[in-house]
């Protein structure tokens, strides 16, 4: 074969993909129809700080599928990491250290002794089962095990959740929950440690990924959209590019989310309306408001604080600059702070800038000093995509296959698809599992 195999998509996915074939001598071109790589992990610069779209984390630290593939790429030493380990509970009672492992767990302050022994019951049986098992949980959602707890250790799930999905519990499967509990597990190889780009900005992984396919001879051509991927005799025969060219493959990898892809990308009828129907069912969005500010001066040396309690607005406010002081300009700090919304208030500016003067009002009463040291703010509110699909019933392999029976040449990679995780990480982590896949047919 030897034709490029065409990418579409220079997210992570994308990137990752586009990596692994190019280390093994594979002839690759990615197709990005926006003008930045990394997909959701953009940034951009703002007053001269570093502004990410959204706040992200490298969960598991060097135990990450993302850190996995620089590793096989023997370039994990161009990724400088700062830990974020400095992570605390506000609720009324004040700040609670938060538990990196049974030992803090036993000791957390923000919930009584005997609510400590009732966690731990929940969790240990998850830490220490099998990954097989959790699939048996799939259908079920956090709150089965939750429900029955007191409203202190709910607040503690809560934080939880909003750390490791960004998302609330009633929405979070058991069995991913449980996932991630064993891959936080120490004891079975594990770390509940997490990451961030020493260097400021997410999208730097993105970039070393992009430098290292280049190095490689690999092209990631940007605002190169494509129209259509075209199918003959249920093979790959290359697809039409955004201004009508056709390019020739027989290997097309698609690597944003699935089932946008599969009722954009193909003449009809030649994907099954039943196949197109159940992708459909990953079509969910999740709807956020987060806010930029920048500060002339640091109101704590903490990187994540978790305001817990039904009262807060507040979801998560993140010290960016506590966690690299890369992001921002000598004597300035930037913290992101945010909450998932009702859909419905997106593009609503009165709603919206009532939620943001909430979650400042909130702040300040955490830190009297945030007002008179506030220099500017910069709000963001947007109705996304939500391709990772953690909620109960569709999420591990219930997610969009690698491939579609019938179809040779075909492959689609990305947090849509058959992975666990969440985000970069299980984006990374479908490329790793789709990998062989491709090589298979390559050699054929």
């Amino acid at each position: 074969m030897h034709d490029d195999v065409i990418i579409i998509g220079a997210g992570i996915g994308g990137l990752s993909i586009g990596a692994l074939l190019t280390k093994e001598g594979h002839s690759v071109r990615i197709l990005e129809k926006s003008s930045h790589l990394g997909g959701r992990t953009a940034c951009m610069k703002f007053k001269n700080h570093i502004l990410d779209n959204g706040f992200h984390i490298m969960p598991f630290y060097k135990k990450s599928s993302i850190f996995s593939i620089f590793k096989l790429l023997g370039i994990e030493s161009r990724l400088k990491l700062a830990k974020v380990d400095k992570i605390m509970f506000h609720s009324e009672t004040g700040f609670h250290k938060y538990p990196k492992g049974i030992r803090d767990l036993l000791s957390l302050s923000m919930i009584p002794i005997k609510s400590r022994i009732a966690l731990l019951r929940v969790l240990l049986p998850m830490a220490f089962t099998s990954i097989k098992k959790t699939e048996e949980w799939d259908d079920l959602s956090l709150t089965e095990i939750t429900k029955k707890l007191d409203p202190e250790t709910n607040a503690f799930f809560d934080a939880v959740c909003m750390l490791a999905f960004a998302d609330t519990p009633v929405h979070i499967s058991l069995g991913e929950f449980a996932r991630t509990i064993i891959r936080a597990n120490p004891f079975k190889g594990g770390t509940s440690e997490f990451a961030y780009p020493d260097e400021g900005g997410y999208d730097s992984i993105s970039k070393i990924l992009f430098q290292y396919i280049q190095e490689n001879n690999g092209q990631v051509e940007l605002n190169s959209s494509v129209k259509k991927i075209v199918i003959e005799n249920s093979a790959v025969k290359g697809i039409i590019s955004g201004d009508g060219t056709f390019i020739s493959s027989e290997c097309v990898v698609v690597s944003f989310p699935a089932y946008m892809a599969i009722n954009q990308l193909f003449e009809k009828n030649v994907i099954s309306q039943k196949f197109v129907n159940k992708i459909n069912q990953l079509n969910k969005r999740t709807a956020v408001i987060e806010v930029h500010f920048a500060l002339k001066s640091q109101l704590d040396s903490r990187q994540v604080v978790f305001p817990v309690g039904t009262h807060y607005t507040t979801k998560g406010i993140f010290f960016i600059s506590n966690i690299t002081p890369s992001v921002s300009p000598l004597g300035e700090h930037l913290i992101i702070a945010g909450t998932p919304v009702d859909p419905m208030i997106i593009g609503n500016a009165e709603k919206t800038q009532k939620i943001v003067n909430e979650m400042k009002n909130e702040i300040n009463q955490i830190y009297p000093d945030f007002n008179s040291s506030l220099l500017w703010e910069r709000p963001m509110a947007w109705d996304l995509v939500e391709s990772v699909v953690k909620e109960p019933g569709l999420v591990w392999k219930s997610k969009m296959p690698h491939q579609i029976p019938g179809i040779k040449g075909l492959f689609f990679v990305g947090d849509s698809t058959v992975s666990y995780g969440i985000g970069t990480d299980s984006a990374a982590h479908s490329s790793i599992l789709c990998m062989p896949k491709i090589q298979s047919y390559l050699r054929t």
